[in-house]
């Protein structure tokens, strides 16, 4: 029987308990060798796990476990993922302590959530605990700690075990890059994903960033990354068959002592990852290029390269290539970029099926 973590539409915080709660089946497993499988069913994200034993005792003496929410005695707010869930709270004591209670919380309840989502499934109740700013902007309300002038703004509450997975699979899930006074938050949206195989996707894509001009260029510039790393461990697992639906995606921008959530959306990722399985050869030499492409693009002065090639991946269209055609054209006739980064015709056969299936 699957583990459901029923949809609430907040997109970001669904697919955030989805992630924690695989991880916390996956660590409480008693053999240890098995993975949950994150299945999107609709109304629903089933975690699938027929042969996994949880266990509380297994949960607690797991170091693996542990090292998730930091040392023991020193539960780090600086760490990345965690400082960027709980942006919003200035204090790093209030970080520090939020990162203990939702540790505690999942290990103490471990047990009332498990049953709870094969019976009934995990439907979020929205009172209780203060919804992270930095993890859902959909419920984003402003400063949770009290100003100079003693103001404060009131967030969306929801119940405690709903809150300890979503910070859990935020933390775990969550690509946050800050930037020149913002922050960019990716998450990749499962449709059939094993969590270990993500588990290794995301240590080897997450560190890998780049000077963003916006959370669109760091949206389109992962997909490339997400897709060449699929394509990888395919190439070396037959029978590889995970998939990603979306990217989703949103920023926020700080103005004093305030963050605010900005831009959002998703990129849909079925036709790039349907090439990347599919046509490995082609989509490597594809995916080498763009890569390439954003590397340049990052480089102050070649900002039309990085907005060209980002318009081209979030809105393929004969528009899109043709204004990516023209500024690697203009790249070409100056003789900045060499013969080895260039489209090989094959490669140019697969932007062009893209083009046309959008």
């Amino acid at each position: 029987m699957p583990y459901l973590v029923m949809k609430s539409g907040l997109m970001v915080f669904d697919i955030a308990r989805a992630y924690g709660l695989a991880a916390l089946l996956k660590h409480s497993d008693e053999d240890q060798s098995s993975s949950p499988v994150i299945n999107d069913v609709g109304i629903a994200y089933a975690v699938d796990f027929p042969t996994g034993k949880p266990s509380k005792e297994r949960l607690a003496g797991n170091t693996a476990w542990q090292s998730l929410f930091g040392p023991p005695d020193n539960r780090d707010p600086r760490n990345p993922a965690w400082n960027s869930l709980f942006v919003t709270d200035l204090s790093p004591n209030a970080k520090r302590s939020k990162i203990k209670i939702a540790k505690e919380h999942l290990e103490t309840n471990m047990e009332e959530i498990i049953t709870q989502a094969q019976r009934q499934g995990l439907m979020a109740q929205f009172e209780g605990e203060t919804l992270p700013g930095g993890l859902e902007p959909a419920a984003f309300k402003g400063s949770k700690s009290i100003t100079r002038a003693q103001y404060s703004e009131a967030q969306t509450k929801v119940d405690s075990n709903n809150w300890a997975l979503a910070c859990l699979g935020g933390a775990l899930a969550g690509r946050y890059v800050w930037q020149r006074g913002e922050i960019f938050a990716i998450y990749p949206e499962p449709e059939h994903v094993y969590f270990s195989n993500w588990y290794e996707i995301r240590e080897q894509t997450y560190s890998e960033r780049l000077n963003y001009l916006s959370i669109s260029t760091a949206t389109a510039h992962y997909s490339v990354v997400l897709a060449k790393a699929m394509r990888e461990k395919a190439a070396g697992q037959p029978g590889f068959g995970d998939r990603f639906s979306n990217l989703v995606y949103f920023s926020l921008f700080k103005t004093g002592n305030q963050w605010k959530p900005s831009a959002a959306g998703q990129l849909n990722l079925q036709l790039l990852l349907k090439l990347a399985l599919e046509c490995p050869h082609e989509t490597a030499e594809l995916f080498e290029v763009w890569e390439y492409l954003f590397r340049r693009g990052s480089v102050q002065g070649n900002e039309d390269m990085a907005e060209a090639i980002t318009a081209l991946i979030m809105n393929p269209s004969l528009e899109s290539f043709e204004k990516h055609s023209r500024v690697l054209l203009r790249y070409i006739v100056r003789k900045e970029v060499k013969t080895m980064n260039l489209y090989t015709d094959e490669a140019l056969k697969e932007v062009m099926e893209i083009v046309e299936a959008a």
